[in-house]
């Protein structure tokens, strides 16, 4: 397993703070940070979850891209002694960030729902950033894991060269029905109501990817299935609406009966920008509510 003793890292400055810990750049190898985890959540950090990340790391691919391509998935245990410490993982580049006047910051979902000083991609781009992002949670949960806080500060996009997600704080992420590397996590506003208090499932991924989808391509951050989200865009991407709606009136249904990852990627795989026709849809195939195909099982230790 990798794993290296905090006392051998040569630690740079810190480039961001967050709820569970602090990100440092590693002086001597800048392509790569460590999240050191806060006093207060080292006594719930359980090794073994985050152990078995760094182990199923080279398994984990969307669309025959490798998980580096969409995840800042962790690749290597730091440990302080006998305890975790915190991992290391890749640093996030360009284009993954946003400028700011003369600073930079990644380039967070957030930004395409409350509208700031950095320029906003249109709705075609929003409606393939979504299909990139529901493409990348089906290969998730095909391979039996679940993401369980998806919200605007755990995304990064890009709409270059091609728009796409990079999903952060992957240390959330867990193979289904198995506990995490730390207790489970909803950011307010984005929780799937029928879950709150439990552990996430995949069902409550469903939940929330159509949240998400319905506040980017409409920019309201109350959106939600529920609510019936303008999805009209404008006089725009017509041909969607109708797709759209069903699967949003869908996903605010009852748990078990909620949308796919897999069906929602079909329907936002638009190839060119609207034109009047209807757009090429690229089918994946049947993934029913529920199925999981190739689950990960930590292995007995």
């Amino acid at each position: 397993m990798n794993e290296i003793q905090l006392s051998d890292l040569s630690l740079g400055r810190h480039i961001a703070e967050g709820s569970q810990g602090r990100i440092i750049e590693l002086a001597d190898h800048p392509g790569t940070v460590a999240k050191l985890y806060r006093t207060r959540e080292l006594g719930l950090v359980d090794g073994r979850a985050l152990a078995e990340l760094v182990r199923i790391r080279g398994f984990v691919e969307s669309e025959g891209l490798l998980v580096d391509h969409f995840a800042a998935w962790p690749h290597t245990v730091v440990l302080d002694g006998l305890r975790t410490a915190g991992f290391l993982m890749q640093r996030i580049h360009e284009p993954f960030l946003a400028g700011f006047g003369p600073a930079t910051s990644l380039a967070e979902l957030g930004l395409l729902v409350d509208a700031g000083d950095v320029a906003s991609p249109g709705v075609y781009e929003r409606v393939l950033l979504m299909r990139a992002l529901a493409a990348v949670m089906d290969a998730l949960h095909r391979q039996g894991l679940v993401l369980g806080d998806l919200s605007p500060r755990n995304i990064a996009w890009s709409v270059s060269p091609v728009p796409r997600v990079m999903l952060l704080d992957c240390d959330g992420i867990r193979p289904a029905g198995e506990d995490g590397v730390l207790p489970p996590a909803d950011t307010r506003g984005w929780e799937d109501p029928s879950n709150v208090g439990h552990p996430p499932t995949a069902d409550s991924d469903r939940f929330k990817l159509a949240l998400t989808i319905a506040r980017v391509l409409t920019g309201d951050r109350n959106a939600a299935p529920g609510m019936r989200p303008d999805l009209t865009f404008a006089g725009q991407a017509g041909i969607l609406v109708g797709p759209l709606t069903r699967l949003m009136d869908q996903a605010a249904g009852p748990p078990g009966l909620r949308p796919t990852a897999s069906q929602w990627a079909t329907v936002l795989d638009v190839r060119t920008p609207w034109a009047g026709a209807a757009p090429a849809m690229r089918s994946r195939g049947p993934s029913p509510s529920g199925e999981i195909l190739r689950p990960f099982r930590r292995q007995s230790r």
